[in-house]
């Protein structure tokens, strides 16, 4: 048990072995991850390589998150025809034996059903995970090599017919939002640090500002019918938890640019309201 984490969950010290998808809350803290395994990493990059040249052959089909983040319920997720498929990486051993923990599972499956995703595992062997020599890691097939997570039967996203109307979740709303408010930070040429979209996790964004001070930032975004943004009180929280850095509060309003439309869907236009940061903490 104690090697699995080694390799699948990049942070040490985390003694809550029935930790669940709502509490990584407490992971809200970290200003810079540690980085995960080696073997990880490498299995990630087989698996984004390979799914990026299916991608590449596929009209609208792209990645929605490719960078690796945490805490997130995936390793990368990308979408075609308005459906979302989320992807984990599965390491097995030379006897097929899978080193993918239970509740990495629970959690991509908690987001099937609360974000509409497709929870898929991609999967690779190794002969030996404990000493892995990486030249010997492979995918086990050479198509899209996507597994449904409960199922366990194949997923070929081309034969997944395109679907309209598709209401963005709110993860999906918070991700856009998270993206919109990085890329104000990068033109102020503010250095972001990290970033992550699970929605029971805060603050979403670590950045380096000016004048080399770590910073964060609490987003919030508001949906139709919202036409504005208050702070929520769990900040006061995150202030007492991240006292040591200066705070910020963005809130992001998105509204459809069809003005008929009374809802946020997939691949339709979006229309953003942002106004800038409100500083809610100075360091002390």
């Amino acid at each position: 048990m104690n090697f699995l984490k080694k390799i699948l969950n990049p942070f040490d010290g985390n003694n809550n072995k029935n930790r669940d998808y709502k509490d990584l809350s407490k992971e809200s803290q970290r200003v810079t991850p540690n980085p995960p395994s080696d073997l990880l990493l490498y299995a990630r990059d087989i698996a984004g390589h390979s799914i990026q040249e299916k991608i590449n052959l596929l009209p609208n089909c792209m990645w929605f998150r490719s960078e690796y983040i945490y805490p997130a319920f995936d390793s990368m997720n990308f979408t075609y025809n308005n459906h979302i498929f989320s992807v984990i990486i599965d390491i097995k051993d030379e006897n097929g034996v899978s080193y993918l923990p239970e509740e990495f599972k629970k959690r991509q499956l908690y987001a099937e059903k609360t974000y509409n995703v497709i929870p898929c595992k991609y999967t690779v062997t190794v002969p030996n995970p404990q000493e892995p020599d990486l030249n010997q890691v492979k995918p086990v097939s050479n198509d899209w090599n996507l597994i449904h997570t409960e199922t366990e039967e194949p997923i070929f996203p081309e034969t997944y017919d395109l679907v309209t109307d598709v209401e963005m979740s709110d993860w999906e709303i918070r991700n856009y939002g998270i993206k919109f408010v990085m890329k104000y930070l990068k033109a102020k040429r503010y250095k972001i640090r990290t970033y992550q979209d699970t929605l029971e996790v805060d603050p979403q964004i670590w950045f380096t500002d000016e004048n080399g001070k770590r910073c964060w930032v609490m987003v919030r975004c508001a949906k139709p019918p919202q036409n504005e943004i208050e702070q929520p009180k769990k900040i006061k929280e995150i202030v007492r938890r991240c006292f040591k850095y200066d705070g910020y509060f963005a809130g992001v309003i998105l509204t459809p640019k069809d003005r008929t439309a009374d809802k946020l869907y997939r691949g339709k236009d979006i229309r953003i309201d942002f106004k800038g940061f409100a500083k809610i903490h100075d360091a002390i």
